[in-house]
């Protein structure tokens, strides 16, 4: 009986434990809401008011290089940036190889879609349009556009 007893004590004292824990927890989660609209980092997202810049704006043009099976090929792009959001963006393909100044083509036609109104640290393409060498290019050239709106 006297062991009985003692799991019967001991079962409800974890009950009550893990219950004021639970409420602790609950407390805790109240005292510090989170918006889902809020940025990485806790404060408002880009565009919005009170989120802390952290590219300058302006307009910014950079080459981006890659390798293709012709060999090296370049891109030039031009981004414009309002409040971290890119709102503008064109490219010049410069390949001198004829099968990669059609995938420059073909990136160049869908790219924008994946750009314009995006937030600038959320742009990551990897294929567009089937193109899947020309966007290589293009993050390079947009890592160098970042460093200098940055700075």
């Amino acid at each position: 009986m006297a062991g009985t007893a003692t799991k019967l004590i001991g079962a409800v004292l974890s009950v009550a434990i893990i219950g004021s824990a639970i409420a602790w927890l609950s407390r805790a989660e109240d005292a510090a809401p989170v918006s889902p609209a809020a940025g990485m980092h806790g404060g408002p997202p880009p565009g919005m008011p009170g989120h802390m810049r952290r590219y300058a704006d302006g307009t910014y043009a950079a080459t981006g290089n890659y390798i293709s099976p012709a060999g090296r090929e370049e891109i030039e792009i031009m981004l414009t940036v309002a409040d971290d959001i890119v709102v503008d963006a064109h490219f010049t393909g410069k390949a001198t190889h004829a099968t990669s100044r059609t995938m420059q083509g073909r990136f160049g036609a869908g790219f924008r879609e994946h750009v314009v109104g995006k937030p600038i640290d959320q742009i990551v393409l990897d294929v567009v349009n089937g193109s899947s060498l020309t966007p290589k290019g293009f993050m390079e050239a947009l890592a160098k556009i970042k460093a200098e709106a940055s700075s």
